[in-house]
């Protein structure tokens, strides 16, 4: 088992288009009309379409249980997330993760505390924030 350490991050780029965006709402349930509805998304205070929160969020838990199945077999514990920013559809934004703390657990693998973002580049700001908890299991506690 290949581990990690503190300090070690991972990111992806993502843009989230507009016809995959208003899919993906769809898709979750999320009928909300800032998600579906140009004209009254246009009035609203974010002055059009914005990204469901379970878009980005979704996507950042999967990319940590993607990251983490390259270094062995891992399953994710917990996850909370902040939103501080609306993200509008169309927006180019950076997801990433940091490794923040690894605790082995002998006979199980190791817990992975992250600490994760997800910024727009066309402002620069910091729309999500989360944190996360994955645990790594040791190649015994795997089978």
């Amino acid at each position: 088992m290949a581990g990690l350490s503190v300090g070690e991050r991972f990111e992806q780029v993502v843009t989230f288009d507009e016809a995959g965006a208003r899919a993906f709402a769809a898709l979750v349930g999320d009928f909300n009309p800032a998600h579906h509805d140009e004209d009254f998304a246009s009035k609203g205070r974010f002055g059009g379409l914005i990204i469901s929160g379970t878009q980005s969020t979704g996507m950042m838990m999967a990319m940590t249980a993607t990251y983490l199945a390259g270094k062995g077999k891992a399953l994710g514990l917990d996850y909370s997330f902040k939103f501080r920013k609306a993200v509008r559809m169309g927006e180019s934004v950076t997801m990433a993760w940091e490794v923040t703390h690894v605790t082995a657990k002998p006979g199980l693998g190791d817990i992975i505390d992250m600490t994760g973002t997800l910024t727009v580049h066309s402002t620069g700001e910091v729309a999500v924030t989360g944190t996360g908890k994955a645990v790594l299991l040791a190649d015994q506690a795997a089978e």
